[in-house]
């Protein structure tokens, strides 16, 4: 089974482990999901201290499965788009998975406070380069790109020291003065972030 295989540490591909989502979901993959590779380091450094991480717009789930199959942590994954949120909770259902689960909501009414890390792959980036949106489904605009940046900003400063983040791509602008950055990997886009 796949997802005993990313406990193992055997080599799984993301094309792959695209397979468990339907063909018009796996075409989006390569620019707006989480590869196998990064879920493995993030969710490492998120889940060393605390858990539950919340990933803040969470598409089909890859990053939430993947993280929960490879570290003993709770994965909470916040989506706004319905029918992406049920294809992840139909993979979730499919193969068993624990720890885990999609919740279909904006993250502007997701308080920060019930979780202890955070995993956010540029979701708000739509909303000003609308070149690749993931389909047509949602309102996007500049207006809501600022009202997220500035509630994701806010959540993640009221947080307590040793708070964690973990950033893919991105203008960083929803990361507080507060968070000092630990590391970085792949090149320099994926980012580790503890508040201090």
């Amino acid at each position: 089974m796949l997802f005993k295989r990313i406990k193992s540490n055997k080599d799984i591909s993301d094309n792959e482990f695209d397979k468990v989502y339907p063909k018009s979901i796996r075409t989006l993959s390569d620019l707006h999901f989480t590869s196998v590779k990064v879920a493995k380091l993030a969710s490492d450094f998120l889940c060393e201290k605390s858990n539950p991480v919340l990933d803040i717009g969470a598409g089909v789930g890859k990053f939430c499965m993947i993280g929960s199959s490879w570290t003993k942590g709770e994965y909470i994954g916040v989506e706004q788009r319905a029918n992406l949120c049920e294809i992840a909770n139909q993979v979730i259902e499919r193969y068993e998975l624990d720890r885990v689960s999609m919740v279909n909501a904006n993250i502007l009414d997701i308080p920060f406070s019930e979780f202890k890390s955070f995993y956010f792959f540029n979701a708000f980036h739509e909303n000003i380069c609308k070149d690749d949106p993931i389909d047509q489904s949602t309102d996007l605009g500049r207006h809501l790109y600022d009202a997220y940046v500035k509630y994701m900003r806010e959540e993640l400063d009221s947080m307590p020291q040793g708070t964690r983040l973990v950033t893919y791509y991105g203008f960083l602008k929803e990361v507080p003065k507060s968070y000092k950055l630990v590391h970085e990997a792949e090149g320099g886009p994926l980012k580790f972030w503890e508040r201090s």
